[in-house]
């Protein structure tokens, strides 16, 4: 019973979260020098948990506990109750002063004879960490348990592994998160737009952008200073992606206006899409009484705008949504607007002096 509960709920986990689920990390709660690690099944203590005389943690002085192998052969092993419709990687980070062989085993019972399904091997040499990772794409039935296994290939010497992960994840998946927000700008004009692309699956892959042409034209796609449209990410990267486009001049003020950009990859076997919205302005409402002595400066501005103009009376901040932030009355002939709070978008200045009603401005936060 409790072995069908634990697979129902990492079933319900996979549904809700799949990729990048991690069911196991690190040595962390091991907490007793030369003890098996807790959690773990170990036969004759041959893996232990702690320090060594030499650090061999990988990262040092961070306190994270690892495990070294002590004997010829070492076996430890966790029950998982491996589920044969996931996918999964298994990840560790492994030293060596001498040679070993480490292998990623699973089975049906915590004892090397029960261990029937190798993922990896590989022979362990380096005086520096090495990362051994292993993608299963099919997990037979019956899979109850996972094995880490250490065989020595030379006298003297040991094995340690610090911060395995055993995590769910497809081999090409990824996702993607825009930065750049509401946006306003005028029929004509070039804007430029920002998004995040993740590649969460355990292989490289090729992300190619397809952006919709309905609002706007003239694409240019730029990450790391590349101009292209197809990206190359390794696992876990995270890419930047720029993007400039320009929005069709015919496009009339106040329609409602997005860019969609949609990715896909070579297998069609995962897409994502980011969309951005935009307000269309119109040209009109900063060339209305153009012989007025108004200025607004600086346009884009991080910190402050200052407005300068003949007796003003009245200066009104104003966001994309029509919402009114902030408003005062003055005299004089300047006014500094401190906007350093609010979020990069573009906003109204709404001035009235003397002998005008009312001039509005756009100005770009960023």
């Amino acid at each position: 019973m409790k072995k069908l509960l634990l697979t129902l709920l990492v079933c319900l986990t996979a549904t809700c979260s799949f990729a990048g689920s991690i069911l196991i990390e690190g040595f962390e709660y091991a907490n007793h020098d030369l003890e098996s690690p807790i959690g773990w099944i170990c036969d004759d203590n041959s893996w232990l948990c702690g320090y060594l005389e030499k650090d061999h943690n990988r990262i040092p002085h961070t306190g994270n506990w690892y495990a070294f192998a002590e004997g010829d052969e070492a076996w430890m092993f966790m029950p998982m109750y491996l589920i044969p419709s996931m996918q999964y990687r298994f990840t560790t980070w492994a030293i060596s002063d001498g040679q070993y062989s480490l292998s990623l085993w699973a089975g049906s019972a915590p004892d090397r004879e029960s261990m029937t399904h190798q993922f990896h091997s590989e022979t362990i040499s380096s005086q520096q960490y090495m990362k051994v990772s292993a993608y299963v794409e099919e997990i037979p039935e019956g899979c109850d348990y996972i094995g880490i296994c250490a065989t020595k290939l030379q006298g003297g010497c040991f094995l340690t592994i610090d911060d395995i992960e055993v995590e769910m994840v497809e081999q090409y998946t990824f996702e993607a998160e825009a930065i750049t927000g509401d946006t306003a700008m005028y029929p004509g004009t070039q804007a430029t737009f920002h998004f995040l692309i993740h590649n969460t699956g355990y292989d490289p892959v090729d992300i190619t952008v397809h952006p919709s042409n309905e609002f706007f034209t003239d694409f240019s796609f730029y990450s790391n200073g590349i101009n292209a449209t197809t990206f190359s990410t390794q696992p876990d990267e995270t890419v930047r992606v720029t993007v400039n486009a320009t929005l069709r001049p015919e496009i009339e003020p106040g329609t409602v206006a997005w860019l969609d950009i949609n990715m896909t990859i070579p297998c069609n076997c995962n897409t994502a899409m980011v969309t951005f919205w935009v307000t269309p302005l119109d040209i009109t409402l900063t060339e209305e009484n153009k012989d007025l002595n108004i200025s607004i400066y600086p346009n884009p501005t991080t910190d402050f705008v200052t407005i300068e103009a003949d007796e003003l009376q009245s200066v009104t901040l104003i966001d994309l949504n029509g919402k009114a932030l902030s408003s005062m009355a003055t005299k004089g002939n300047s006014i500094r607007l401190d906007v350093s709070d609010l979020k990069a978008s573009v906003y109204f200045i709404s001035v009235k002096t003397r002998s005008t009603s009312s001039f509005v401005k756009s100005i770009l936060k960023i």
